[in-house]
């Protein structure tokens, strides 16, 4: 675990025309090269918790541009550690991110939909006699994850009046919000859905006691996930030349064009979670208007 749990990540201004001196970055995008953002602090945990129980083989979830499981991958390799990914697919596919997954020396079982929605089944039946194999859920999602995704605000040193985020599973705001509870801050946080699950995501936060110091986006999914337009991609290609900062149009591009759209008051922290390989996909740096 030393090659990465002592890793914490930098905050400074994020220039963007209407929020002159009151938005900041906090650049955990510069964790690590593939093992970054909310990839990370989801994922240290759970490693040290397989590591703990003995276990050497990570076996997780994710779709062809899953940031998380190609982190894992690379986790995995860093680490010493086994690592399989139950891949989302309904036929064939190949992208630079699964590339780079086998390149790291990770198993990809390409899943038909109806069989990856019972994800437990799917572990069971293939690794239930694998004394070393440990489930680790899609994005992370777990209560480790969202441990390391609290020491994000410990990492600040002042009190923003919002953190604005990516939201693909609701982990990373439920982390962000136990951080603020416990620190006592009045804090809010605003989880731009990526994909079109913001009402799964709402009633997660919901039951998790969360509502009151999270709000989830619906507006900024650009049809779904991993999917985009001329629009977005232009706002990308904009703010990535003015910033000097690479963003992607799959989570933090899409998080991004909404606050820069509903322009908030006070004073926000944007949490940059990752995920920069997204704008090399074929697709999208063909985007024509």
């Amino acid at each position: 675990m030393d090659v990465f749990s002592s890793i914490s990540s930098r905050l400074e201004p994020l220039n963007l025309p209407g929020f002159e001196g009151r938005l900041f970055i906090k650049r955990d995008d510069l964790i690590h090269p593939i093992v970054c953002g909310n990839k990370w602090r989801k994922l240290k945990y759970l490693i040290r918790a397989a590591q703990e129980q003995g276990k050497n083989h990570l076996v997780t979830f994710g779709g062809a541009y899953s940031n998380h499981l190609l982190a894992t991958a690379c986790a995995g390799a860093a680490l010493g550690l086994k690592t399989t990914c139950f891949l989302r697919a309904d036929e064939d596919i190949d992208n630079h991110y699964l590339f780079a997954a086998r390149l790291y020396g990770m198993n990809l079982i390409p899943t038909d939909r109806g069989a990856y929605r019972d994800k437990e089944s799917l572990f069971y039946t293939h690794f239930g006699q694998d004394v070393n194999a440990f489930y680790v859920a899609e994005g992370g999602e777990s209560v480790d994850a969202e441990l390391g995704i609290a020491e994000l605000i410990d990492e600040l040193d002042w009190e923003p009046d919002l953190i604005v985020h990516a939201s693909a599973t609701a982990t990373t705001a439920s982390g962000l919000a136990a951080g603020i509870v416990r620190k006592g801050w009045k804090t809010k946080v605003l989880s731009v859905a990526v994909l079109k699950n913001a009402e799964e995501q709402a009633q997660k936060l919901q039951t998790g006691g969360w509502s009151n110091v999270v709000s989830v986006n619906a507006d900024y999914d650009f049809g779904g996930y991993a999917k985009t337009t001329f629009e977005l991609m232009e706002f990308i290609r904009t703010t990535v030349a003015q910033t000097g900062i690479m963003f992607d149009p799959v989570y933090s591009g899409k998080a991004l064009f909404a606050l820069n759209s509903l322009k908030p008051e006070g004073k926000v922290v944007f949490v940059h979670t990752g995920g920069t390989m997204g704008i090399f996909s074929e697709a999208f740096m063909k985007i024509k208007s």
